[in-house]
């Protein structure tokens, strides 16, 4: 698969936007999240330490099956969980915007949309900052729950993805999926900078626009068409590189 060529660990996806990377297992947990750059300290670092790292956990609340890949010309990543109850797809991407518009430093977009029958979907976000050794507050601001450490905070902005509930360290909620429907989770970030709460029309057009930037990126390309295929899937992971 294209996907293991790209991804350092086998069945995992990559969601990228240039500066930094999330690695997202088959069972829909970001694992690893250094925020604001790649080499930054983690927010989400269960790859590192299952039961302190943190992590943020999205996935059916039934048995499921898994089929992913990224979307043609871009660092988005999609996965498709199939059930007995019908079948759900999630696309993450780390979006990217105009820097000339306010937006959010570094925002993590997870889009869930029902493909067929009624699935019971479950998250949880739980953030760890500074590789899990700073304590995280959570809060609300605006009614949106909110954890920071210091400089760093992240929101968690669930549209029709059920009520978020602060539990503990953790925020995290339920929810069914009907076919058409679609639900989004966004977590937009900050360091050292205003906190930028995105209005629902913007966070909505975030996803598309940042397929079509990655496109455009790769359009600008013209390697030979004998091998066209695999250079245009190699450049948005060559991008990782830089």
């Amino acid at each position: 698969m294209v996907l293991r060529a790209v991804s350092p660990f086998p069945g995992a996806g990559l969601p990228r936007d240039g500066r930094t990377a999330a690695l997202v297992a088959r069972d829909g947990s970001v694992d690893w999240l250094g925020l604001p750059d790649l080499d930054s300290p983690s927010v989400f670092g269960a790859q590192l330490e299952a039961g302190r790292g943190g992590r943020f956990l999205l996935e059916p609340a039934v048995p499921h099956r898994t089929e992913r890949r990224y979307l043609p010309g871009t660092n988005v990543l999609e996965t498709t969980f199939a059930t007995a109850r019908g079948s759900v797809r999630v696309t993450d991407a780390l979006t990217l915007h105009d820097d000339r518009a306010l937006a959010p430093m570094r925002e993590l977009q997870r889009r869930i949309e029902g493909l067929s029958g009624e699935v019971p979907m479950r998250w949880r976000v739980e953030p760890r900052f500074g590789y899990g050794t700073r304590t995280t507050h959570l809060s609300r601001r605006a009614g949106v729950p909110v954890a920071a450490a210091g400089s760093d905070a992240l929101a968690v902005c669930a549209r029709d993805a059920g009520e978020p509930r602060i539990a503990g360290d953790a925020i995290g909620g339920t929810f069914h999926t009907a076919p058409g429907g679609s639900a989004l989770i966004a977590l937009p970030f900050a360091h050292q900078e205003p906190f930028v709460l995105p209005a629902r029309a913007e966070c909505d057009a975030r996803p598309e626009d940042t397929c079509t930037a990655w496109r455009r990126r790769a359009a600008e390309r013209t390697p030979p068409c004998r091998w066209r295929e695999p250079v245009m899937r190699s450049l948005p992971a060559l991008k990782l590189l830089v």
